[in-house]
């Protein structure tokens, strides 16, 4: 493997369901390391080849000792997922795997927000209607088919290699999720240092465009002036006139096109995850489809 870094476990999945915070609450552990830039898509990277130099300086900083986490999510994406399990494989065939999930429903909800919130770096104009943008950004769907994109992973390193975990543990019992976490990766939880102070990220906090800001952000001339403002200065410019948006904790309406998407495609996959992993579908609330399904 190119590297000389070898990546002892990665938290790889699922996008939008709290890896972040996972991995924070990981690399307080003085046996773990985490880059403070926590995905570093190496194994997923287009430009493979030019990204090796790059990884091991990710680790620079790493102690004797250490375990060495990766938490890219990219390496879930179903357009990266191959590639990554190929090149994960080579660098460490007994690497070890977390998985942490949420409630379906909530991932697609979180997943828009941050496509609104974020596009603009990536100069996407995300469509309002939750419709439009599944349509838009199939991603959407494919990275929420939890048993779909682990059953890859399952095939590739063996159901002992992975565990799994779930958002709405994590937020209930810290301790108990974060003892199994380290277990899996053969530490001791009685090393874990106080874990107060990391805070879950809300979503809630997330900015969209006003559909006057998106005119503007569409206009060739107006946009071409905007696209040479970073994101974040562009929240703190056009926040306070109301152009920014907060979403706040108002729920997204759920249209025609995005309730069949969610009951064809992902509940009766999500069904199949939680039952490999032995929660019941009302863990989710996911009791109607089971009923059609069944």
């Amino acid at each position: 493997m190119p590297t000389a870094v070898k990546i002892d476990f990665i938290v790889p999945g699922f996008s939008k369901c709290g890896t972040t915070t996972l991995c924070a609450l990981l690399d307080l552990h003085p046996g773990i390391y985490i880059p403070p830039i926590k995905e570093p898509w190496y194994f997923s990277h287009p430009k493979f080849e030019t990204q090796h130099t790059c990884y091991d300086e990710h680790y620079e900083d790493a102690q004797e000792g250490q375990l060495k986490g990766d938490g890219s999510t990219d390496y879930t994406g179903y357009l990266r997922e191959d590639i990554s399990i190929a090149r994960i494989k080579e660098n460490n065939p007994d690497c070890r795997f977390m998985f942490i999930a949420r409630n379906p429903r909530s991932r697609i909800e979180s997943s828009y927000r941050e496509m609104h919130h974020s596009g603009v770096n990536f100069g996407l104009n995300a469509p309002y209607p939750l419709g439009d943008c599944l349509r838009v950004f199939p991603q959407m769907v494919q990275d929420t088919l939890f048993w779909e994109r682990i059953s890859k992973y399952r095939n590739a390193f063996g159901d002992e290699a992975i565990l799994v975990v779930f958002l709405e543990e994590l937020k209930a019992d810290q301790r108990t999720v974060l003892t199994r976490c380290l277990e899996h990766l053969g530490l001791s939880i009685d090393d874990m240092p106080d874990t107060g102070s990391v805070q879950m990220n809300a979503g809630s906090r997330k900015l969209y465009d006003s559909r006057l800001f998106r005119f503007l952000r569409s206009n060739h001339v107006t946009g071409l002036k905007l696209a040479k403002i970073d994101s974040e200065r562009q929240d703190r410019l056009f926040g306070p006139l109301g152009l920014r948006r907060a979403f706040g904790k108002k729920p997204l309406h759920w249209d025609d096109y995005s309730l069949e998407a969610f009951e064809k495609d992902i509940a009766p996959d999500c069904l199949k995850f939680l039952q490999h992993y032995g929660k019941p579908p009302s863990f989710w609330g996911l009791e109607e489809f089971a009923e059609k399904c069944a």
